[in-house]
C-alpha cells in the first residue's frame, strides 16, 4: 500500500473515531485479555481522546492484575491513581452492554481474546457500535464490525494510534507518548531490524521528540525480567536448541505459569543465535499456552495457526485445551519444518 493511501486510511480512522465517540453516550475501550504494553498503551491514548469529548469513558480489563507483567501492573497503578475508570466485565454487562455504548477494541480483533460474551459481540447493533483497531492479520475468529482498521503493515496498535495522532495534529502529553513508545518497543522486538515494520522507527522517533521517557520504558522491561524468577528459571533451566535455528523451552507439566511469563521467556531466547523461539507452559484450567517469537525468517504466526492460534510473522501465540505442556511440545517440534522459512535456500 502506498504511503498516501495508508495516510488516508489513518485519517479516516480518526474521523470515524471522532464521529462515533460524539454520537455515543458512553465509551468502553477493550484491550485483549492478558493485557500487555501495546494493549494498555493504545487503550490509554484512546481513553484520553474520548475523554476530551466529555464522554463517560472506561477501559474493560477483566484480568487478575497479579498475573500480569510487572511493568504492566506499574502502568495500571499509575492510571488508577489518576482516576482512570477501569471496569470488570460484570459491570460492563450490567451498565453498558446493548445500550448506547461504543466499543473500541484495540490490539485485537479476535473473539477469543476479549472478555465479552460472543452473543453480545454478535448482536447487529454491536457491529454498528464498534470500532476495531488491530495490527494482527485477520484470523478465523476475527469479529465482524462495520468500522475496523486491521493492518499488519504496522508493528503495533500503538504505532497505528501514534501515526493517527500526529497526522491529525492532535496534542498529547509526554506520559501518553511514553505509554505509546512502550507498546511500540514491545511489539517491534525493541525496534530491531526484524521487528520494526515500514515506518516504525519514524513514529517512535516522533514520540521521543514529544518527550517520551525512554529510560522509564527501559526500566519497565528490566523490572519485568529481574523481578520474575519464573522467567529466569525457564530460560536458564529449560532451554533447548532445535537444529541450531530454533530455541524452545517447556515448562514443567505440574507447574503453572502466566502467558506473559512465557512471552517474556520466548523474547529472552531470541538473544541466542536462532531464528525463532517458542515457550510452552501450563497456564491453568487444563490449558497450555504457546508463545512464539521470530527474527523474521520463520513465520511463527503461520505455525501458531496450526494450533488454532495466530499472530504476525515475528510474534504469535496459541492456547491448547486438555493437554499437558510436554505433549503439546512434541506436536510443536514435529511441526517445525524447513518450509516455514520465509526465504528458503534451494
Amino acid at each position: 500500500m502506498s504511503n498516501t493511501l495508508a495516510d488516508d486510511r489513518i485519517k479516516r480512522l480518526k474521523q470515524t473515531l471522532d464521529e462515533k465517540i460524539q454520537g455515543s453516550s458512553s465509551i468502553t475501550i477493550v484491550p485483549h485479555t492478558r493485557i500487555d504494553f501495546d494493549a494498555i498503551g493504545s487503550a490509554i491514548a484512546l481513553y484520553i481522546l474520548a475523554l476530551r469529548q466529555k464522554k463517560e469513558v472506561n477501559i474493560l480489563i477483566d484480568d487478575n492484575y497479579s498475573e500480569l507483567d510487572v511493568g504492566v501492573q506499574t502502568i495500571l497503578r499509575e492510571i488508577i491513581t489518576k482516576s482512570f475508570n477501569i471496569i470488570k466485565y460484570a459491570e460492563y454487562k450490567e451498565k453498558f452492554a446493548n445500550k448506547d455504548n461504543l466499543l473500541i477494541l484495540t490490539d485485537t480483533s479476535q473473539k477469543s481474546l476479549i472478555p465479552i460474551e460472543e452473543d453480545i459481540v454478535n448482536e447487529k447493533i454491536a457491529k454498528r457500535k464498534m470500532i476495531i483497531i488491530d495490527h494482527h492479520p485477520f484470523g478465523k475468529s476475527t469479529i465482524e464490525a462495520t468500522d475496523k482498521f486491521i493492518s499488519a503493515d504496522y508493528s503495533s496498535a500503538c504505532e497505528i494510534i501514534t501515526k493517527m495522532l500526529f497526522l491529525s495534529r492532535t496534542k498529547f502529553s509526554s506520559e501518553i507518548a511514553t505509554y505509546l513508545y512502550a507498546g511500540i518497543w514491545l511489539d517491534s522486538n525493541r525496534l530491531t531490524k526484524k521487528g520494526a515494520l515500514n515506518e516504525t522507527h519514524k513514529w517512535a522517533g516522533r514520540l521521543v521528540e514529544n518527550n517520551a521517557d525512554i529510560d522509564k520504558v527501559n526500566d519497565l522491561f528490566i523490572e519485568d525480567y529481574n523481578n520474575n524468577q519464573k522467567i529466569q528459571d525457564l530460560v536458564s533451566k529449560r532451554l533447548t536448541m532445535f537444529g541450531y535455528t530454533i530455541a524452545y523451552l517447556i515448562g514443567e507439566d505440574g507447574k503453572k505459569y502466566c502467558s506473559e511469563d512465557l512471552a517474556k521467556a520466548a523474547d529472552a531466547c531470541l538473544k541466542y543465535r536462532v531464528d525463532a523461539s517458542f515457550a510452552v507452559g501450563n497456564i491453568g484450567n487444563n490449558t497450555v499456552s504457546i508463545s512464539a517469537r521470530s527474527k523474521g525468517n520463520i513465520n511463527v504466526g503461520e505455525i501458531m495457526e496450526a494450533f488454532n492460534g495466530g499472530g504476525s510473522i515475528i510474534s504469535a501465540a496459541a492456547k491448547v485445551n486438555d493437554e499437558i505442556p510436554s505433549e503439546v511440545a512434541k506436536k510443536l517440534i514435529k511441526s517445525l519444518k524447513p518450509n516455514f522459512y520465509i526465504n528458503k535456500e534451494n
